[in-house]
């Protein structure tokens, strides 16, 4: 129960340091607590999470999945800049205001997120298969674990499915120690070269070769939406 409670009063600190500050970081509106119970109240959030519609419905558009990931970098960056970490970047922890397949995202999840007070962490945490390879080494690491963890989602995203399979097994430590995944032609031929060449810049063994926040949202991928043609809606099903 203390390694829980910890964990909340953790969120609770981050979500103080951030709310309101960012459109889509979910905001803490009140905290309160009785006997038993613990209580964070937060922005209102109806439409689910990002795991649960691609599971659901599909791979999106790529224009449509532009959209996502350059809102999901800008939280990022915006974190980045407040010195923060969050180190649990998933499907799970993108959540949508509304149904509607435009909605606005909110990041979500802060209870392993860190406030770098050196250039190191060390503890290892997160979802295997979203987890960076610095995290499973000696060496510590820093900011560049979320976007490893956002290469990890923008391929989720197009695809359906996530570049590291055998979840929770040696072998998916494996694959992700050496970056191995591929773009195979079935669920791949119709996705951009720019994008798969986006993925490859941020699924980068070495932290320091991987795109930072500000490099990801300046990649050509995220600057010429306006070249991509969807159909209306925002998943693609089937």
């Amino acid at each position: 129960m203390e390694g829980r409670w910890d964990m909340i009063v953790n969120e609770l600190n981050i979500l103080k340091n951030i709310s309101q500050g960012h459109r889509y970081i979910l905001t803490l509106v009140d905290y309160f607590e009785s006997i038993n119970n613990f209580y964070i109240v937060t922005d209102r959030a109806l439409g689910g999470d990002l795991n649960s519609r691609i599971c659901q419905k599909g791979s999106y558009f790529e224009r449509n999945a532009i959209n996502i990931v350059r809102n999901i970098i800008e939280a990022v960056k915006y974190l980045h800049d407040k010195e923060i970490v969050h180190r649990n970047l998933k499907p799970e922890n993108i959540i949508f205001r509304t149904q509607d397949d435009e909605s606005d995202i909110l990041i979500c999840g802060f209870h392993l997120s860190r406030i770098i007070d050196s250039d190191i962490l060390n503890t290892i945490c997160g979802a295997p298969g979203y987890m960076a390879p610095e995290i499973f080494g000696n060496s510590g690491y820093s900011k560049p674990i979320d976007l490893w963890s956002i290469g990890v989602i923008t391929y989720f995203i197009l695809c359906g499915f996530e570049p590291f399979g055998n979840e929770g097994t040696y072998e998916e430590i494996h694959d992700v120690l050496r970056a191995n995944y591929n773009f195979n032609e079935k669920s791949w031929k119709k996705v951009s070269d720019t994008a798969k060449d986006f993925i490859n810049k941020l699924l980068v063994i070495d932290p320091d070769s991987r795109l930072n926040a500000y490099q990801a949202l300046a990649h050509p991928w995220l600057t010429a939406s306006s070249n991509f043609n969807s159909r209306k809606g925002a998943i693609e099903t089937g």
